[in-house]
């Protein structure tokens, strides 16, 4: 690679409306919901969201090269590379009050971007969620699954709960599905945070009280990340529960709509 080419270039050239799924678009939304799905989803995985939100609010759910419409995309490995071109897909949408949220491994770039957004000295969230992750300080990546065997690797991920068993029968999906997650979590694997002060944006983190991979005190973590208000909400639910927050975070969304000045006027 030319040492002077910007990094993941490529993926800058993408238009923006490529990185994004948007399954109910709002013309002037009055705030947007930026969601960072976990390894190996697209941005269909929020879908079931969009009727919960309301109208005001217009999901925009992250979709990374090689899955759903840029199936044909050279896959993202490298950290630098993928937060920089989502960093400059997500810039655009900074116009009007927006939320920031990852579920699982994907609230590893969504926080990454609430810090370097903070760092730029660009627009601040008015919320960053993270859900079903270890705060940054007791994150330690001692097994990288991103070097595991073929088998192993699908195992564990069917074990999260976010990948159907049935996708291990088809020698073919099995094969595209192993290269996503392999580049997936090399991303958030061997991403190191940006260093600086905590964020000034309020946090919440959502986990499960069924979750066998992440418990409530490594969830707890999170509240050194932040020196504005911070929440930690339990649901009954497992490590993947994507399902399970979508009315919690219509609630958060809600009560955080209701804040904004000109909210009414929008919605």
């Amino acid at each position: 690679m030319n040492a002077s080419r910007p990094p993941g270039e490529g993926a800058l050239a993408v238009p923006p409306s490529r990185w994004f799924a948007r399954p109910r678009k709002v013309q002037d939304p009055a705030l947007r919901l930026l969601c960072f799905p976990h390894v190996g989803a697209g941005g269909a995985a929020f879908n079931a969201w969009a009727e919960l939100l309301p109208p005001g609010v217009e999901l925009c759910a992250v979709r990374f090269p090689g899955r759903e419409n840029r199936l044909h995309e050279p896959l993202l490995d490298d950290p630098g590379q993928a937060v920089d071109a989502v960093l400059a897909a997500l810039l655009p949408l900074l116009d009007r009050p927006f939320v920031l949220l990852g579920h699982c491994s994907g609230s590893v770039l969504a926080y990454e971007c609430a810090r370097r957004l903070q760092l730029g000295g660009h627009p601040a969230p008015a919320l960053v969620v993270v859900s079903s992750a270890e705060g940054p300080s007791v994150r330690h990546i001692a097994d990288p699954l991103h070097l595991l065997p073929r088998a192993e690797l699908l195992d564990r991920v069917v074990g999260y709960g976010g990948m159907p068993a049935q996708v291990l029968a088809d020698p073919d999906l099995r094969a595209m599905v192993e290269r996503l997650l392999r580049a997936d979590y090399r991303v958030v694997e061997r991403l190191h945070y940006s260093p600086g002060p905590p964020l000034t944006a309020p946090l919440t983190v959502i986990g499960g009280r069924r979750d066998r991979f992440v418990p409530e005190p490594a969830l707890a973590a999170w509240a050194a990340e932040t020196t504005a208000a911070f929440a930690l909400r339990m649901l009954d639910a497992p490590h993947y529960l994507l399902a399970d927050a979508g009315p919690a975070v219509a609630g958060l969304v809600e009560e955080l709509l209701a804040t904004l000045p000109d909210a009414e006027v929008r919605a």
